[in-house]
């Protein structure tokens, strides 16, 4: 049986693991460092790879590097964290304000008017 951690707790397993390692190249490298830490805490915790990114997204401590491809249709979330998209606005030549892009106001993704679609995560220390 598993146990699911409390957000503070992920938060503290997520900061001693990039305080230890300095930095991760992927996901799942965090996932498993994180996982580590919080089965020293309890053997019976388990976290999902998505509750773990959306919790270093948001947390202020990790500088938050994404490599995307281009996919289909609108963006409507944060595909990173959930948040709300804001608009990047834009004057044109005759003085008209037109949307370039959209930006989370939680997290450091960024897109175009095509939604970008997340491959790849590099988290950084901060601290």
């Amino acid at each position: 049986m598993y146990e699911l951690p409390e957000e503070e707790e992920i938060r503290t397993a997520i900061y001693l693991a990039m305080k230890r390692y300095k930095n991760f190249d992927s996901l799942t490298a965090l996932h498993n460092a994180v996982l580590n830490e919080l089965k020293k805490i309890n053997d019976n915790y388990a976290v999902s790879m998505k509750r773990v990114r959306i919790i270093a997204a948001r947390s202020g401590f990790i500088k938050l590097d994404i490599k995307t491809k281009e996919g289909e249709g609108k963006p409507d979330r944060c595909p990173v964290c959930g948040g709300r998209l804001e608009k990047i606005k834009s004057l044109s030549l005759l003085g008209e304000e037109i949307i370039i892009g959209y930006r989370c106001k939680l997290c450091p993704y960024k897109t175009g008017m095509r939604k970008n679609i997340p491959v790849r995560y590099h988290f950084h220390f901060l601290r």
